[in-house]
């Protein structure tokens, strides 16, 4: 009698642990994708916010050539500036918070002004909180009299102030009342 030679019917496919593996490597290359991404869109509402910022800077220095001087946030004398009244935390004007820059539209000097992307800002310099921030220093009332015009970045966490004079705080170039 003759043997009969068994063969094992062997299946090819991929062991349990071939495949946990392959799910691993998967997972940790999807996570540095979205942490990688998630950067990208930092710095592109950040980007955002700096054209924003510019493009209100020039509406800024337009207000400033036509009246000669730029509004503080409560009680203006510059003409143009009736009714702005836009303090808020602190005596800012945040984007966040309703009615920024209000002059620049009712002088007619544009239109709409840009707020932030994420425009979340509820205090004043809140952490993890967003807003454009406008204060116009005056003469004899602070150490830093002019134009304090700025944003929080994402990127970094810091504050970036729009054209800062020497004393790193405002841009001395404007006159505020």
């Amino acid at each position: 009698m003759q043997k009969k030679s068994r063969k094992r019917n062997k299946i090819k496919g991929f062991t349990l642990i071939e495949l946990l593996i392959v799910i691993a490597i998967i997972g940790i290359l999807a996570s540095i994708i979205l942490v990688n991404l998630n950067g990208a869109r930092l710095r592109a509402r950040d980007a955002e916010r700096e054209e924003n910022i510019d493009q209100i800077y020039l509406a800024l220095e337009e207000y400033y050539s036509t009246y000669g001087c730029l509004p503080v946030t409560s009680h203006s004398t510059c003409p143009g500036a009736s009714g702005y009244l836009e303090s808020n935390t602190g005596g800012w004007d945040y984007s966040s918070q309703g009615g920024f820059l209000t002059f620049l539209a009712t002088s007619g000097i544009t239109s709409e002004v840009p707020v932030d992307p994420v425009n979340n800002m509820t205090g004043d310099g809140t952490s993890g909180e967003y807003a454009f921030r406008y204060y116009c220093y005056p003469a004899g009332l602070s150490m830093n009299p002019g134009l304090h015009l700025g944003y929080w970045s994402e990127a970094t966490g810091s504050e970036v102030i729009k054209n800062v004079g020497p004393n790193g705080w405002t841009n001395t170039d404007f006159t505020c009342k």
